[in-house]
């Protein structure tokens, strides 16, 4: 079997039309497609002889009835020579895949007989590759055959071996590719500035005409930074934006800048759920979101845009849809998926974030963020080598080794039927790319003590975190093995940790010294030996901004071995600001003990360099009820980012010293108590006592020990006066 291509010849050579259906010939061509030439030609007045000549000049390579020529279309030489094109291979009895490029003629005049010959011209193939699921629908509901098999195209790709190594710099400005301009071009007064690539008839206050540039020119001058336009020139050109997609989408992505599009078009979700620029209803919209927009906002996108660019840069998208109707053709099936029915209720699958850091040691480590149901993961390198299986849908975390710098990554989640592993969803290439730190919005703060066995892992989590303005703090806390030198190895390869050397104080100290040395708004922790999911911190920041909240609190799983569990939880509504009240007193007093961890949680800066660590054995119980009393507004997403592992503990100064008495053991105790109820916000003195006396209740009934009563009951007898140690 022989799969032929078709590609046009002959058009200027900046024409848009020319330069797709070669891109998409030269990625036919490395699957092992063989071309097929088509000259543009001026075709009036020509004989039959002469006719005939030409399309038998053009399929002359066909054997016969096993070939398949996949037509893209339309050719440039008009209607005729189309239908000429088709029905001569189809007297060769070849398979046809008609790869339609051009959605806006079927828009112009819908009840037109043009249309249903064009309709008709569709129905003689075997498969369709059509740009959208909408463009899939029109068709049918104007009468394609009722047995047309689809493949959905759903993006371009922008070929390019350009090396990216600068992300795109914060600026208000937008950039837009086109010779017809848009909707609003005309009269453009706005405080944003606007660059015109291909467009020298409009001059007007903020634009700037930048000429015809080449591809390497265009990727250079959009990589600098700002955001990308696709937009409409009419009612007519905005229709066809919900059937079609745009070309110019695909240069800017590949450049890596986020994107200003219409609501509605046919790329609307893509461009949502994986955060590659804004979607609005009218240009003053998107102005305004511009101009409040804030420098990590948009580094955020610009980090979302990078991870999706690369595989539009390697042609994915178009080497996707040439395989699935070359499949479509040769299977029964296809078009269809062969599962058992309950997998229709996987919902959405998809590889939200990955991330390829270098690790110490010269490895690489590779995140990943997964949403939707799968039964394992499986890594690939980039020569489709299996690296690594995994049956646990919770990692998210790989350490490869032996690897260079500039391998690539690709991450397949799956899930098992009777006839094996069905591959439900797969990352494009992942490979390493620079990230341009700036300032800090969130530091990110790590003690560190004799963990050189695991803390290279939780590092690596932070480092993979998908928010770009991340400051990480490592304070090592006078380790005596190779845990200084594994810290300091990353602050010198990373810009955005830093590492801080200190005598053995305790984790609590070696906490406050990271929040005195931090610069971020907001302020985190987390434990050496445990890891936080990519997508943890910026979805902590998004909650806690949008509430205006002092603290956001996520879920978590408890790690040992294998095995992993829920950790805490709660039942509260997501995403939504309740006061200190309604969570203390509902939720936190109530819940069963390990609501004192402070990993789990994004704090304002503010709010915790005024409340710093108390120096004590159990820290933690001491200060969590203490920061939160100072707290107004509290908001919870069930997200499980943060991985408790137990797997391997390592010591720190708090569980240094084991058998302790039970006198010992109390007396630990009771000073977190006394510290939270003399040192918390004394205006819910009533809360944190009430929470007091439910601890302690629960600690004499698990150690029968009489001082934790006692205490309890002097507590309660002081109910309505302010605490005082005795």
């Amino acid at each position: 079997m022989n799969v032929y291509i078709t590609r046009i010849n002959g058009l200027p050579l900046r024409d848009t039309s020319q330069y797709i259906q070669r891109m998409t010939a030269g990625i036919g061509h490395q699957l092992g497609f063989r071309e097929m030439g088509i000259y543009r030609y001026n075709g009036e007045g020509e004989s039959k002889e002469s006719f005939n000549g030409r399309l038998d000049g053009i399929i002359a390579g066909i054997s016969g009835r096993s070939d398949i020529v996949i037509c893209q279309l339309p050719t440039g030489n008009g209607f005729k020579f189309e239908w000429g094109l088709i029905n001569r291979l189809k007297a060769y009895r070849s398979k046809i895949i008609i790869f339609i490029h051009d959605s806006v003629s079927l828009f112009k005049e819908t009840a037109s007989a043009v249309l249903q010959e064009k309709i008709r011209l569709y129905s003689q193939a075997d498969v369709l590759i059509v740009p959208s699921l909408a463009m899939q629908w029109f068709l049918v509901e104007h009468g394609i055959n009722k047995n047309m098999k689809f493949v959905v195209q759903e993006m371009w790709d922008y070929i390019t071996d350009m090396d990216f190594f600068r992300a795109p710099q914060f600026r208000k400005e937008i950039h837009y590719i086109g010779r017809n301009g848009f909707e609003g071009l005309d009269n453009w007064n706005r405080e944003i500035r606007l660059k015109l690539y291909g467009i020298t008839a409009y001059q007007g206050q903020n634009m700037r005409n930048m000429g015809e540039l080449s591809d390497g020119e265009l990727l250079s001058a959009l990589s600098e930074g700002g955001l990308g336009l696709v937009w409409y020139r009419d009612a007519e050109s905005r229709r066809c934006m919900e059937y079609g997609i745009s070309f110019s989408l695909a240069q800017y992505l590949a450049a890596g800048v986020p994107v200003i599009v219409p609501a509605g078009i046919a790329n609307e979700t893509l461009i949502d759920k994986n955060h590659l620029g804004i979607v609005v209803h009218s240009l003053d919209e998107a102005v305004a979101v511009i101009e409040s927009m804030t420098e990590a906002e948009y580094q955020r996108y610009v980090q979302c845009v990078g991870q999706f660019a690369r595989s539009l840069r390697d042609g994915y998208y178009t080497k996707k849809c040439l395989i699935d109707a070359v499949q479509a053709v040769c299977r029964k099936d296809g078009g269809e998926i062969s599962i058992p029915t309950n997998i229709y209720e996987l919902g959405e699958q998809t590889f939200t974030y990955t991330a390829l850091k270098e690790s110490y040691g010269e490895n690489l480590a590779l995140s990943w963020n997964y949403l939707g149901k799968a039964d394992g993961f499986l890594i690939y390198d980039m020569y489709e080598n299996l690296l690594y299986e995994t049956r646990d849908v919770h990692q998210h975390y790989f350490l490869i080794k032996g690897y260079a710098r500039e391998s690539g990554f690709v991450i397949k989640a799956y899930i098992a039927t009777l006839k094996g592993k069905m591959i439900i969803a797969e990352s494009g290439r992942i490979c390493l790319q620079e990230t341009r730190y700036n300032h800090a919005e969130i530091s990110l703060i790590i003690p560190a003590y004799n963990v050189q066995d695991c803390i290279v892992r939780s590092i690596d989590s932070a480092l993979a975190q998908s928010v770009s303005d991340l400051e990480i703090i490592i304070v090592d806390d006078g380790s005596a093995d190779q845990t200084s030198e594994i810290i300091d190895w990353y602050a010198e390869k990373y810009s955005n940790v830093a590492a801080i050397h200190q005598a053995n104080e305790g984790a609590a100290a070696a906490r406050n010294r990271g929040i005195r040395h931090a610069q971020g708004s907001y302020i985190g922790f987390l434990d050496s030996d445990d890891m936080i999911y990519p997508n943890m911190l910026a979805r902590l920041y998004d909650t806690i901004r949008k509430n205006d909240c002092d603290i956001a609190i996520t879920s978590a799983y408890w790690v040992e071995g294998s095995d992993s569990k829920v950790f805490i939880q709660y039942a509260l509504k997501e995403d939504t600001a309740i006061t200190f009240d309604e969570f203390f007193s509902m939720h936190y007093i109530k819940e069963c003990g390990y609501g004192v961890v402070i990993w789990n949680k994004l704090y304002r800066a503010s709010l915790v360099k005024e409340h710093l660590f108390p120096i004590l054995k159990a820290e933690d119980e001491a200060w969590t009820p203490y920061i939160l009393s100072y707290a107004d507004r509290i908001c919870y997403l069930d997200d499980r980012s943060y991985e408790y592992n137990r797997t391997n503990s390592n010591p720190t100064l708090s569980d240094k010293v084991r058998n302790r008495s039970e006198e010992d053991v109390f007396n630990s105790y009771k000073d977190t108590v006394i510290f939270y109820l003399k040192n918390g916000n004394q205006k819910r003195i009533g809360l944190l006592k009430e929470l007091a006396k439910v601890r302690l209740q629960g600690r004499e009934r698990v150690y029968r020990y009489e001082g934790y009563g006692r205490l309890r009951k002097e507590i309660d007898e002081k109910l309505l006066i302010n605490f005082e140690e005795q």
